[in-house]
């Protein structure tokens, strides 16, 4: 069974309190499928989802949630995660989770568009507005297309990696 919005939007505030707590990257992604359910209905389209969702499952990390944001959109929360990691993990997905088509009410072939923010210790909130105003973006722009959030999201690897203030344990 997916996980529902609410649920999802539970296991985002969870992983951005720990990732403020921790100082440690988290990223969003979410997924718009491109035409799930128009011609075939409901059910073919929750049927395709729960197949989309494990083909997207077999690419996360045992700590990685994905769920249903609404009727043809996913989001996958990843903690530890920044932007440019998310950005190559969304780039995976669609190549590798769309690339065949999906068996729900016949054979399909679908597509997605994705969009993509970075956490930097922001509101959930906050968060999810950006990720949804950069699947807008990406939708517009045509399927398979990705969108960042962050104009910041080459900063992010450098913003990782760069040592916690007055940790003398972690200085090079």
């Amino acid at each position: 069974m997916v996980m529902g919005r609410d649920e999802l939007v539970s296991a985002l505030f969870s992983e951005t309190d720990r990732a403020q707590r921790m100082r440690t990257p988290l990223a969003l992604i979410e997924v718009g499928i491109d035409g799930c359910g128009l011609e075939s209905g409901r059910n073919c389209c929750d049927e395709a989802v729960e197949k989309i969702v494990g083909r997207i499952r077999r690419l996360l990390r045992c700590y990685d949630t994905v769920g249903r944001m609404a009727e043809e959109e996913l989001a996958i929360v990843l903690p530890g995660c920044t932007t440019f990691n998310a950005k190559t993990l969304a780039e995976r997905v669609r190549d590798e989770v769309f690339r065949s088509p999906v068996t729900a009410c016949g054979t399909t072939r679908l597509n997605a568009c994705y969009g993509v923010a970075g956490s930097g210790g922001r509101s959930p909130f906050v968060v999810m507005q950006e990720v949804e105003r950069a699947l807008r973006s990406a939708k517009a722009k045509g399927s398979g297309a990705i969108v960042c959030a962050s104009q910041e999201a080459d900063m992010d690897l450098v913003a990782f990696l760069m040592p916690v203030s007055g940790d003398e344990s972690l200085r090079w």
